[in-house]
């Protein structure tokens, strides 16, 4: 058995300071399974998917409001029903922390540990469902479940 623990290169994915942090709930073996795309890749992809640069900047016409809800970020196990609910028959998502930073990150994984992806001082992330054409997103404690509209590019 490898009791060796597994840290992201922060240097080449900074938002990695996440998962190496003391409190971060994953274990090795399940960060291993989170894709992170670096700083080139993700500003591309952002850029495919979203026609703005920040999430504050998006216009109200590029989606419609599913589902808003407040998430208790100390109640993590009983806020994830949210995400289990809407993620069911989901395999995977792509997980944007803003347009330099992201990753695919196995939907199991995520549930278990939502709370290491939204921060509660957020403002930039975006959880994208491509294959229903909806995300999620914050705002402190507030979620936004979302249809994308309008995913044409500028």
């Amino acid at each position: 058995m490898n009791n060796k623990i597994f840290t992201i290169d922060e240097k080449k994915y900074p938002i990695g300071w996440r998962f190496n942090s003391k409190d971060c709930i994953l274990s090795s073996e399940e960060k291993k399974k989170i894709i992170f795309l670096d700083e080139n890749e993700s500003s591309s992809f952002w850029d495919i998917i979203f026609p703005f640069g920040h999430l504050i900047k998006m216009e109200s016409s590029f989606c419609s409001i599913k589902k808003k809800v407040d998430l208790n970020f100390e109640y993590p196990k009983k806020s994830s029903l949210f995400f289990e609910n809407i993620l069911k028959d989901i395999s995977f998502v792509f997980f944007f922390w803003s347009k330099k930073a992201s990753a695919i990150v196995p939907v199991n994984i995520f549930i278990k540990s939502w709370n290491d992806f939204f921060y509660p001082s957020d403002e930039t992330s975006i959880l994208l469902i491509a294959n229903r054409n909806q995300m999620i997103f914050s705002y402190e404690e507030t979620f936004f479940y979302v249809d994308i509209l309008n995913h044409e590019n500028k």
